[in-house]
């Protein structure tokens, strides 16, 4: 059987009425999206946060450090006394107490100028990895005790850089980046003037305008690790 167009043209309007009730049940019954999920905090903002933890923990930690020195004091025996001392002992090992003597101070910062020769803005800032390349030398000419900015690297350290601070031990440092070291201050001298890692960097210092400065010392003090060792066990090795 046919059906003329002409005979639904006289149920337009109720048809149209029809439809348009059915869309308005089926928009009030199909389920609505959830609310937007905010946008993840900025990773600086994690960052800020973290480093002010850090420091509460840290002044958490000094006062419990100044109550077991008191405790040590008043409990003072033979025994104690030769236990006190291995811990000593073992702390310049760990980093966990003040190191002096002579060594070599490098100072390294971003540059001065507004735009880089080489076209990359990156290039005017001190990166991770330039930082690593003089630590790295550091130690592999001697140096017995390293901070930077006053923070003491120990074996558990890890240096990284977000954006263009430093982030050592949960603590954010800017540049200008001081780096520490006692040793031998002739032997540490060197080992920056040959490391190839050192030289790549130099070769920036150069051509952007990187600050990068070593001094000698006669003496230094690097200070202890403020923070919590990690470690289960260690070997000392001779």
């Amino acid at each position: 059987m046919k059906i003329r167009i002409g005979s639904l043209a006289r149920f337009g309007p109720h048809l149209a009425v029809a439809l348009l009730g059915f869309a308005i049940v089926a928009a009030a019954t199909l389920p609505h999206p959830g609310p937007r999920v905010g946008r993840p905090a900025r990773l600086i903002d994690l960052i800020a946060a973290e480093d002010d933890r850090t420091r509460a923990l840290r002044k958490e930690l000094d006062r419990l450090q100044t109550e077991l020195a008191k405790l040590q004091k008043t409990a003072a025996s033979a025994e104690l006394a030769q236990v006190q001392s291995q811990i000593d002992r073992l702390g310049l090992y760990a980093g966990l107490a003040d190191v002096t003597g002579s060594g070599v101070v490098v100072e390294m910062r971003d540059s001065l100028l507004r735009r880089s020769p080489t076209g990359d803005p990156n290039d005017l800032v001190i990166h991770q990895q330039d930082i690593q390349a003089v630590v790295n030398a550091l130690w592999a000419g001697g140096a017995e005790a390293m901070s930077i900015n006053g923070e003491r690297l120990t074996s558990d350290s890890a240096v990284r850089c977000v954006g263009n601070t430093l982030l050592l031990h949960g603590s954010v440092y800017a540049p200008p980046y001081r780096i520490s070291a006692i040793g031998d201050p002739g032997a540490l001298s060197a080992i920056l003037a040959s490391d190839p890692l050192v030289e790549r960097f130099r070769v920036f210092v150069e051509d952007v305008h990187l600050g990068f400065t070593i001094r000698q010392a006669g003496s230094l003090t690097v200070p202890a690790f403020q923070g919590v060792v990690t470690a289960t066990s260690a070997r000392a090795t001779t």
